[in-house]
């Protein structure tokens, strides 16, 4: 069976352009390895309709359901290649085995963040623990909070946080002792800071209680945020169809469209080059969805005039 369109990646770019396009009435799969941001994000609070805030997991599980509801099919597992057969048939191959075919394909895999081994910290992820500062600046608002990274990335962080909070504690999570120059700019900030490895977090509820540091020494904390260099875009399939990319290895996109310089390949999501914000990937996916249709229903009409 040939799908209309294959959407690699079950986050919320990919499940808003599945439920799009099974609206749409088009033969939809998503394959969703279960993973990345949203994935571990245990509480949105900018997104409408949720004052209260909602878990990522709980978003995924109920665009599932949303897909399915309007016959969007989706699988777990992790597709390993992706090959372009012809303009109009490519075959996504899963580390199982497992073999698709479609007309169009919607890469929505995302992006992986660095974030250091400690216990305790997905617990907190995204419920007093945070890494985006447009998203979740707001959540530390003239609070006290700590800011546990390394390197330049550190420092960013506290100057974009800067706006939010004036109490700062920043803490180089680091084998080896800052640098110099990193040294100064750090004292430069204005803000006070270590050089100290974090041991684990201690936490309640996915509620920061305080930080214990490899010396066994205890910072009582409500908030922080991370920041640490590293952070991967998720391109490597659509480096082997040769696609258009930045430096930094997003995707190049139309901007009306979202389709790739690959035809037929369309990229949502914080695998292209926007504001990395659980709604504007739906944004991305329900755009991308409406011209992929629009794709899907020029091949018809061609073939029916034909028939």
């Amino acid at each position: 069976m040939c799908y209309d369109t294959i959407v690699i990646g079950g986050g919320m770019g990919g499940l808003q352009a599945a439920i799009q396009l099974g609206r749409s009435l088009h033969r939809v799969l998503v394959i969703d390895r279960q993973t990345g941001r949203s994935a571990i994000a245990k509480n949105y609070r900018n997104i409408l309709g949720f004052p209260d805030g909602v878990s990522g997991p709980e978003l995924r599980e109920r665009g599932r359901e949303q897909a399915r509801r309007v016959g969007a099919e989706v699988v777990n597992g992790e597709v390993t290649a992706l090959v372009r057969v012809s303009e109009e048939q490519f075959v996504a191959t899963l580390r199982d085995s497992r073999q698709f075919q479609a007309r169009t394909i919607l890469l929505a895999t995302g992006m992986t963040d660095a974030l250091p081994q400690i216990p305790g910290l997905l617990e907190c992820l995204g419920e007093s623990v945070f890494i985006c500062p447009d998203c979740d600046g707001y959540e530390v608002h003239q609070r006290p909070t700590l800011v546990i990274g390394s390197g330049e990335a550190l420092l960013h962080m506290a100057e974009r946080l800067r706006h939010y909070t004036q109490e700062q504690t920043l803490l180089v999570h680091a084998l080896q002792e800052p640098a110099p120059d990193l040294r100064a700019k750090l004292a430069q900030s204005g803000f006070p800071w270590r050089w100290a490895c974090v041991r684990r977090i201690k936490q309640c509820g996915g509620q920061l209680q305080a930080v214990v540091l490899a010396s066994g020494e205890r910072l009582p904390a409500q908030t922080a945020f991370l920041a640490f260099p590293g952070s991967r875009v998720n391109n490597e399939l659509a480096r082997s169809l040769d696609i258009a990319m930045l430096p930094n290895g997003h995707l190049l996109v139309d901007p009306r469209t979202k389709e790739t310089s690959c035809r037929n390949v369309w990229a949502v999501g914080d695998l292209v080059a926007h504001s990395q914000m659980a709604a504007i990937a739906m944004g991305d996916g329900a755009q991308a969805a409406i011209w992929i249709a629009k794709r899907l229903h020029e091949k018809q009409s061609v073939t029916a005039a034909f028939d």
